[in-house]
């Protein structure tokens, strides 16, 4: 198991700590910018500083294009954590007593972790991100987060746990385990197609809505302009490997629409392109647009 750490974070007692789980090795900016593919980047929060704000952004976009994943860990500098990720909505860490109550909330990580866990820590995610919560405490709060802006992204992990960090109040194997799960992410197990839950019981509203659809939808519009709804879904599969069907799309085409971002109605639907690249700026997603825009149109005259 290998991850990866910025150089002048190489001395941190914390990277002390990982190189007990994984081989690490120290990169600066430059090399992650030029060749952000390979193993996870271990983000210790006291680097997160409004002076390193444009550099780690640029970082996070270049690892999530490279599907590689990013590890956000404690102590924290700014508790103003989305920002330097380009997350949607924000994500704070907000402090409270000292826990070391973990409950795994996610399916996958659950095969792997069990239910539960003894990982001490002092801050719990204050944030309106509904999907990718991984793990919460003893009141139901997040502690550890996946904010994935696609499917086809690499993810952010936003822990509130003290994963490097030795303490009475973790139990060593389990605060490895964890650790070692989130090093050892790959794209392929993050975009597997779920399984349906029963046959004949259609998506919930929240599944309707989710990011999951929506996102890949107002990409395809705003590159490629209005086209039906089974163009959108062949479209998603080939170009942006995500697994949607025509229900779903219409749900995200209404969902836009109520938005303001299209026109018209169900079957009927004119993109707003201004509106919609608008959108996808706000969720950092303006590189996506621009790759997909050359493959459909690379598509268009092949």
């Amino acid at each position: 198991m290998k991850a990866r750490v910025l150089q002048e974070q190489a001395d941190l007692f914390e990277v002390g700590v990982l190189s007990q789980t994984a081989e690490v090795s120290g990169v600066s900016i430059d090399d992650l910018l030029g060749s952000p593919s390979g193993p996870p980047i271990v983000i210790v929060g006291r680097l997160l500083s409004a002076s390193r704000l444009p550099d780690l952004r640029r970082v996070a976009i270049a690892a999530a294009r490279a599907h590689t994943a990013i590890v956000l860990v404690p102590p924290f500098d700014d508790l103003d954590l989305g920002r330097y990720f380009e997350t949607p909505v924000g994500v704070r860490g907000k402090r409270r007593a000292s826990s070391a109550s973990v409950r795994i909330v996610d399916q996958s990580a659950m095969a792997v972790l069990g239910g539960a866990a003894k990982v001490r820590s002092d801050h719990y995610l204050e944030t309106a991100l509904g999907a990718g919560i991984v793990a919460v405490d003893d009141e139901g709060k997040p502690i550890l987060l996946r904010f994935q802006a696609t499917n086809t992204s690499g993810p952010v992990f936003f822990s509130a746990l003290q994963l490097l960090t030795y303490t009475a109040l973790t139990d060593e194997g389990q605060r490895q385990a964890a650790l070692a799960y989130l090093l050892s992410w790959t794209p392929e197990e993050q975009t597997r197609p779920r399984a349906p839950t029963r046959a004949g019981v259609p998506p919930t509203r929240q599944d309707e809505v989710s990011h999951d659809a929506v996102i890949p939808v107002a990409l395809l519009l705003a590159a490629g302009g209005a086209q039906p709804s089974e163009e959108i879904v062949r479209r998603a599969s080939e170009l942006l490997g995500t697994d949607i069907s025509v229900s779903l799309v219409n749900s995200a085409l209404a969902t836009l629409g109520a938005q303001g971002l299209l026109e018209g109605s169900l079957g009927d639907w004119t993109p707003k392109p201004s509106r919609l690249r608008e959108y996808l700026e706000q969720l950092g997603l303006h590189a996506y647009l621009r790759e997909l825009q050359t493959l459909l149109a690379t598509e268009r005259h092949a």
